[in-house]
């Protein structure tokens, strides 16, 4: 493994593979040459090169529909995979996607619930939430399913948060990861805002970098939907909060091991 930085790109190659990132991510190096066959086998590669050093469309392994503008890292199908399998998603039935990134998963999600269902799909990071519209655009195209996508952070109030945005999937509150990012102020929803007086909720994706335990603070949300969920939680206090939270609402929680990322995932579901 060899890893060359310069003056806007960082290279990790092994052997003729090679993966190119900016500079700008530079905190994510660690993450690429622990699990390099999991960000290289995920896209598509040109020419033994994958490049998530800008804006790119990548032919996502998996998913056939059209190539994905990723702002930078891919989603991989892999953990979208676990997702679903989880929720076993119907017909019209409805999901929010938090932290929807570039918008592949909130499609694959919508694939499944199809043009009777519905996905609401939230992202605060700037050049995160312009990619996905994009994609969902291309997407709404192609098979004339809507998904409502929303611009802010999920929170525990709607007073709005100031946020790190690093064009990344590590994108996170300022409280949360600091100024690690290019920082503005975004607007904040609870669980609650987000569905605004919805007949149902059946699956909640949470991803949101650490602020898992500020989002199941709604009681309300939970007491009046109980959704299946799978969160990913980032360090092990954020772990413990929202377990001990959620099991107080009467939810069943566990921890299983999420594909080729450190994070864990918490399946949670009322019984």
């Amino acid at each position: 493994m060899q890893v060359d930085i310069q003056d806007k790109t960082i290279e990790v190659t092994k052997g003729r593979k090679k993966i190119i990132v900016s500079t700008r991510h530079m905190i994510y190096i660690r993450d690429i040459v622990m699990q390099f066959d999991y960000y290289f086998n995920s896209v598509m590669p040109v020419d033994n090169v994958v490049d998530y050093s800008t804006p790119h469309a990548h032919k996502v392994e998996g998913f056939d529909l059209f190539p994905v503008v990723f702002p930078s890292f891919s989603e991989p199908i892999l953990t979208t995979a676990q997702y679903t399998d989880f929720a076993n998603l119907q017909p019209g039935q409805v999901v929010i996607d938090l932290g929807a990134y570039s918008g592949l998963t909130s499609i694959v999600f919508a694939e499944k619930v199809g043009c009777d269902g519905l996905v609401i799909a939230v992202e605060a990071d700037e050049e995160n939430y312009e990619c996905a519209e994009k994609n969902l655009v291309s997407y709404y195209v192609r098979s004339g399913i809507n998904i409502r996508l929303v611009h802010g952070a999920a929170w525990s109030h709607s007073k709005g948060i100031e946020f790190s945005c690093e064009q990344n999937m590590g994108s996170s509150a300022v409280d949360i990861v600091g100024g690690r990012g290019r920082v503005v102020k975004v607007p904040s929803f609870t669980l609650t805002d987000i569905t605004n007086g919805l007949r149902r909720v059946d699956f909640v994706k949470i991803d949101i970098e650490g602020a898992e335990s500020e989002v199941v603070k709604d009681w309300e949300f939970f007491n009046r939907y109980n959704p299946k969920m799978i969160i990913e939680t980032h360090g092990k206090g954020t772990d413990e909060a929202v377990q001990s939270t959620l099991e107080s609402y009467g939810y069943t929680v566990r921890h299983i091991v999420q594909e080729g990322v450190r994070f864990p995932l918490l399946e949670c579901e009322r019984k």
